[in-house]
């Protein structure tokens, strides 16, 4: 595995108000009672076209659609105790950061074989969970922490592990 030499979250955004504004975010952020920190719960995960093509998901009650395939494909190939960035998945399918995240948001497959957790917004902020940035940012990150990952007190991505756990190496 390749890991990056540059680094991978952007150091400028530290100062940004958007860097700001997710720490008063996750300030403002509801701890939940109950922690779910699963990341060992496997489904069925559609391999053939054909199957893919009929599979509705419990989560929407709809059809996966191709490009959520493409976003999951992706994902599924961070390795535990590594992340990615919505914009590094993003890259590599010819997309959108805020597309991989909805696609994401919708992961009927989590937490394997499609570790949605895993992937951190591009200055290394917790991100959301599940569509939800309130409470369930908790569940992810509890996620992350129980692979290895360590976070600073506002939610993102300890400085050393930046560049020694980042994966880029899509196929």
């Amino acid at each position: 595995m390749k890991v990056a030499t540059t680094p991978v979250c952007n150091p400028h955004f530290g100062s940004t108000r958007r860097s700001a504004s997710r720490r008063q975010q996750y300030a403002k952020a509801v701890v939940p009672d109950v922690i779910d920190d699963d990341i060992e719960t496997t489904h069925t995960y559609p391999e053939t076209t054909v199957d893919r093509a009929s599979f509705m998901s419990p989560k929407s009650g709809r059809r996966v659609t191709e490009f959520q395939y493409r976003v999951y494909d992706a994902c599924r190939q961070v390795p535990l105790g590594h992340y990615s960035t919505y914009k590094a998945i993003s890259d590599h399918i010819g997309s959108g950061p805020r597309a991989v995240g909805n696609a994401l948001a919708k992961n009927p497959f989590c937490p394997l074989p499609i570790p949605c957790h895993r992937v951190l917004t591009s200055d290394c902020y917790i991100g959301g969970f599940s569509g939800d940035t309130k409470s369930k940012i908790f569940f992810k990150k509890a996620k992350l922490e129980k692979e290895g990952l360590k976070f600073d007190e506002s939610g993102f991505l300890s400085e050393t592990m930046q560049q020694s756990r980042f994966f880029s190496e899509f196929k």
